[in-house]
C-alpha cells in the first residue's frame, strides 16, 4: 500500500511516497519513503523534483569516430549515401568507418563499435554478422551501384581532364565462380582481377569493376570504358599500361576521339621496328634528346608514325643508368652460358634500358614521362588499398556478399583518399586517426561531455575544417 505525504518546512511544502510493507525477518510492518519534490499542484499532484547530479555511464573513444562522422557530412557523402541507401546509409558509414580506423576482420566490428562514440551518435539498430552479412548484400545490389556512381561521377568528377584505368590480382580461395587461375607479379594464383579507374588529376578513384581471375587485362579495356559511358563520364583522356595494348583497343579509343598515352609491349612489331630504327646510341643519345628527370637524365626520341590507321608520336625513352645495369646483367648471363653472338642476343641487348610510348597527340620532350607516370596514382590506390585498408584476404564466401564487400572498400578508398588530400601531407592518415583516436569522452545519462584537445589534435581537426564541441546530447 502507498500514500503521499506532505512536509512543510519555512514557505515551501515537500511531497514523499510512502510504501508500506510487511518485514518478514522483524515480523513488524515497515515503511519505504521515496522524495517526489517540492509541491507545485496538491489537487493534481504536480511535483517538481531538483535536478540530480548526472551519473558518468561510460568513456568511448571519441576523436577518431567523430571525426569521419563529421567529415563524412563535409565532403557530401553523408547525404548522397542517404539518397541512396535511406535507412541503411549510417551503418555503412559506421562500416566505413571501422575499416578506416582498425581495418580488422568485419566480425570484430560489434567490439570496436561498442568503444566508440558511434554507438551513440549514428542510429544504427545493431551489426551483428548476420545483420552486415545483409547489409552487404545491399550494398553490392546492381541497381543501387548504379544509382551511386552515376550520382557520384556527377557529384565529383563532371570535370574531369583524363583518367588512368588499371588492373590488380585479387588472390583468394573462397571458391567463387568468379576465382580462376591467373598470372600477376611473376607468380600464378587463384584470383579475382579488378579494374579501377583513378581521375588524373587528383587521384581520387572514380569507379571499379572486377572480372573473373583468367581474363587479361587487354580484354576488359572495352567494356570498361562502355561502363563509364553509362555513368554519364566521359572523358577526353585516357592513360593506360602496356597490358592494355591491342589493335582493338586503340581503334575504338581513335573512333570515339579519345586522347590516350600508352607504354608499346616489346613483343609488338611495332616496338621491334621502332628500335630497330632508333635504338642507336648515335641517334637517341644526343644532347638534342636529353631532359631531365627529377635526379636523373633521359633521352627521348620523337617520331611522328601511322599506328592502326592513326597518325600519332612514338616517344623513345632511353635510361642511360637502368641501360648500363641491364645489358652488364645480360652479358654476364650470356658469357656464362657460353651463348653465342646471334641477333637475338643483339636484339637484346639494342632494346636494354629503353621504354617506347605511344601517343595520340604531341607532347613535348619533358613533359612525356612525367605524364606516363602519372599511373603511379593508380598504383598508390591499390597499395592504400591493400596496405593501409587491408583489402586483403577477401573473407567473404558469395559473389552478392563480394560485390558489396568491394563497394565498401571502394567507399572506405574514397573518404581515405579525401583525408590525404585534406592532410597536406602534414599527416599521413593513420597517424591522424590514431592521434585522433587518443581524444576520449565521458558519458552522462543525456548528453557527452568532451575534453580538451592536444595541439596536435587541434592542428588536425583545423586541416580538416571540423569543430569539436565541448559537449553533445544523445
Amino acid at each position: 500500500m502507498s500514500f503521499i505525504r506532505y512536509k512543510k518546512i519555512g514557505n515551501k511544502e515537500y511531497a514523499y511516497e510512502v510504501n508500506a510493507y510487511w518485514d518478514s525477518s522483524s515480523k513488524k510492518p515497515r515503511q519505504r519513503t521515496r522524495y517526489l519534490g517540492v509541491v507545485i499542484d496538491r489537487e493534481k499532484k504536480i511535483f517538481k523534483r531538483a535536478r540530480e547530479r548526472p551519473q558518468e555511464r561510460l568513456i568511448l573513444d571519441f576523436g577518431d569516430g567523430y571525426l569521419i562522422y563529421e567529415f563524412l557530412k563535409q565532403i557530401g557523402m553523408d547525404e548522397l549515401l542517404r539518397e541512396i541507401f535511406g535507412g541503411s546509409a549510417e551503418e555503412l558509414e559506421v562500416m566505413i568507418a571501422y575499416r578506416l580506423t582498425e581495418g580488422s576482420a568485419m566480425r570484430h566490428l560489434p567490439l570496436w563499435y561498442e568503444g566508440n562514440v558511434l554507438s551513440l551518435l549514428s542510429r544504427s539498430k545493431g551489426l551483428s554478422s548476420q545483420r552486415m552479412s545483409r547489409l552487404l548484400k545491399v550494398f553490392g545490389r546492381e541497381g543501387k551501384q548504379r544509382e551511386f556512381f552515376r550520382k557520384y561521377i556527377q557529384m565529383y568528377f563532371k570535370d574531369t581532364e583524363g583518367i588512368v584505368i588499371d588492373t590488380t590480382a585479387l588472390p583468394n580461395e573462397i571458391g567463387l565462380g568468379l576465382t580462376r587461375w591467373g598470372y600477376s607479379n611473376l607468380s600464378i594464383d587463384m584470383q579475382i582481377r579488378l579494374i579501377c579507374v583513378v581521375d588524373k588529376e587528383s587521384g581520387m578513384p572514380v569507379y571499379y569493376r572486377y572480372v573473373g581471375g583468367s581474363i587479361v587485362d587487354v580484354s576488359v579495356f572495352g567494356m570498361t570504358i562502355e561502363e563509364l559511358r553509362r555513368t554519364g563520364l566521359r572523358s577526353s583522356f585516357v592513360l593506360l599500361d602496356a597490358g592494355f595494348f591491342s589493335e582493338t583497343n586503340l581503334r575504338q579509343l581513335n573512333s570515339e576521339e579519345i586522347e590516350y598515352l600508352i607504354r608499346i609491349p616489346s613483343g609488338r612489331r611495332v616496338y621491334k621496328e621502332l628500335i630497330s630504327q632508333y635504338s642507336t646510341q648515335t641517334q637517341i643519345e644526343k644532347a638534342s634528346n636529353a631532359v631531365r628527370y627529377g635526379q636523373r637524365v633521359l633521352f627521348i626520341q620523337q617520331a611522328e608514325v601511322e599506328l592502326y590507321g592513326k597518325r600519332g608520336y612514338a616517344h623513345i625513352v632511353l635510361d642511360p643508368e637502368r641501360r648500363g645495369r641491364e645489358i652488364r646483367k645480360l652479358m654476364i648471363e650470356s658469357i656464362e652460358d657460353r651463348r653465342e653472338r646471334d641477333e637475338a642476343l643483339e636484339y637484346e641487348l639494342s632494346k636494354k634500358g629503353i621504354m617506347i610510348l605511344f601517343s595520340s597527340f604531341p607532347i613535348e620532350k619533358d613533359k612525356v614521362v612525367p605524364m606516363y607516370y602519372m599511373r603511379v596514382k593508380i598504383e598508390q590506390v591499390f597499395g592504400f588499398s591493400k596496405d593501409d585498408l587491408n583489402l586483403l584476404p577477401l573473407r567473404v564466401h558469395k559473389e552478392e556478399t563480394l560485390r558489396g564487400y568491394l563497394f565498401l572498400m571502394f567507399l572506405t578508398l574514397v573518404v581515405f583518399m579525401f583525408l590525404r588530400n585534406e592532410l597536406k601531407n602534414k599527416y599521413i592518415v593513420e597517424e591522424a586517426l590514431m592521434s585522433m583516436r587518443n581524444l576520449k569522452c565521458k558519458v552522462y545519462d543525456n548528453e557527452i561531455l568532451i575534453p580538451e584537445q592536444t595541439k596536435q589534435q587541434k592542428e588536425i581537426l583545423s586541416l580538416l575544417n571540423i569543430i569539436v564541441p565541448k559537449k553533445c546530447g544523445i
